[in-house]
Parts: C-alpha cells; structure tokens; sequence
C-alpha cells in the first residue's frame, strides 16, 4: 500500500478543519481578549497617574503611587489578613475536602445522594450564601450562637471582635470552597493504583500506614496544584469578606483595599494596590504551572 505524502487529501482536509476550527473561534477569542488585555493595561497606567474616577487621568506621579501605597499601614493590614484568610482557608477547606473524598469513594449507602449535597455550596451564589452564615453568626440570636448557648458556651459576638471577626471569615471560605477540593481529589483517589492497597494490605499495613505511605504519595502532586490554586483564588477572594462582614476593618483583604482605595479616595494608589496584588497572584500562578508541570511528569 502506497504512503500518502504530506500533500495527499487527507492533510489537505485536515488543514482545512483546523483553519475553520480557528476562523470559528477568533472573533470570541479577540472578545475576550479586549474584555480581559484592556481593562488590565488601563489600570497598570492609572497606577502611575494621579486621579479619581470622576477624572481618572490628572498627569503622571511616577512610582510615587505605589510609594504611598507600601507606606499605609491599612495596606499591610490587609497584606496580613489576606495572608491569615488564605492560609487558613486552604488548610480547611483542603482538611474537611480530603476526609470527605477518603469516605465517598467508598462503597456507602446514598453515596449519590451525599454527593450531590456536598457540592451545593460550590454552587450557590456569594450573595446568597454570606448573607446565610451572615444570618446565622448574628450577636444573640444567630444560629451558631444559639447553639453555642445551648451547650453551655458563652455568646461570639463574631462580627465586632477582630479575632472572631478573621476566624468567622475563613469558616465562610472554607464552606465555600470544600466542594472544589472534594471533586478534585475524589477523583484523583478514584484514579490511583490498586495494586499498592493490595500489596499493603498483604504486608499487614493499618489503615494510617497505608494512607501515609500509599495514599499521600499519589495524592501529593495534585494537592500540591490544589493548594496554589485555593491560595490564588483566596487572595483574589472580594466576595466572602465583604458580604459577609460587610466591609469591617477587621476583614478587608487586598481586593477590598484595592476597590475601596480606587473608588472612595485615590484611583492611582487603589491602582497601584492592584498592581502589586496582580503581581503576587503571577508569582503564585507561576508556581502552580511549575506544580503542574511536576506532576505530569510524575504521571
């Protein structure tokens, strides 16, 4: 049988598909490529200029914005909490994810069913979740309160002591976010080697031994990629401290620093603020692309 050469119909056909595959997608590739490039580069040059949004452009400053903006400590502040919400966040919802995927993919009754529960609040809107667990973390009459008083404890008052305040948030994230780590490593368990249970199980392995020494092993890459990227997505989190606190000092991370800095007093400085924050996120998306990369290798 003759070998088609690299002019035969076949390829001919095959260019073709690819071109009309690319000439389809283009105009929504340049849609959201303005959507996305635009309001990006406009914000990088309001960082070196002097405005407001009533008159964004007033004349370049240089980097005296973000010279204003290292100097406040409301920004540290929010450095410092951005950090504590992200960590504590991730620590949770990668815990409370985890134990859940150790025992939904077993064989257990009404798996289907726990399941689809489980990803509700994945699913349901900001606004409508943080106005929920804002509800329940009310001073005296709030549920959790409620509950608290009823085993004996005394009253949180979640939302006027800071330390309430931060813990109070990362629950709400973690509520949040569980349901992503769930998915993720449910399926990354369902896709391990059997072979190794089997061979623990025969060398008398407990159930702690072969989590540790099996399990984790095959698991680690991809948590890996899931810590870097709840981190990201934490630090670029508006929604939970905001609505759920409704903007409290003790609660502001750098997203709401940023928009509250642009919007109420200066958008050059709340520019820069973004700035900076864009540049951490590219250092953390960095490394998760490095993870990536790692594991598809390992794989």
């Amino acid at each position: 049988m003759a070998r088609r050469g690299p002019g035969s119909a076949s390829d001919m056909q095959t260019r073709r598909d690819r071109l009309l595959s690319i000439n389809l997608a283009l105009p929504s590739i340049l849609l959201l490529g303005l959507a996305q490039l635009y309001p990006l580069v406009q914000g990088i040059l309001y960082s070196f200029q002097k405005g407001k949004t009533t008159k964004p452009s007033q004349g370049w400053v240089g980097l005296k914005n973000f010279g204003a903006v290292l100097a406040d400590p409301n920004f540290w502040s929010a450095v410092k909490f951005s950090v504590v919400f992200a960590a504590g966040g991730v620590i949770l919802s990668y815990g409370i994810g985890l134990g859940l995927a150790l025992l939904l993919v077993k064989d257990i009754p009404l798996r289907g069913f726990i399941r689809a529960g489980f990803i509700l609040p994945w699913v349901v809107p900001p606004i409508v979740g943080m106005t929920a667990w804002r509800w329940m973390m009310q001073d005296e009459h709030g549920a959790v309160n409620q509950v608290l008083n009823f085993f004996g404890f005394d009253t949180i008052f979640f939302f006027n002591n800071p330390t309430a305040t931060v813990v109070a948030t990362i629950v709400a994230k973690a509520w949040r976010s569980f349901p992503f780590m769930l998915v993720s490593l449910m399926a990354t368990l369902q896709s391990l080697d059997t072979v190794l249970d089997e061979a623990a199980d025969i060398d008398g392995a407990n159930r702690w031994q072969k989590f540790w020494n099996v399990t984790w092993p095959q698991i680690l890459p991809m948590s890996s990629i899931l810590w870097v990227l709840m981190t990201i997505w934490s630090v670029n989190d508006y929604e939970t401290p905001y609505l759920l606190t409704n903007n409290s000092p003790n609660a502001r991370n750098l997203m709401v620093f940023s928009f509250d800095e642009a919007i109420y007093r200066n958008l050059g400085t709340g520019s820069a603020s973004a700035v900076l924050t864009l540049i951490v996120l590219g250092v953390l998306s960095y490394f998760m692309l490095k993870l990536q990369k790692r594991a598809d290798d390992l794989s």
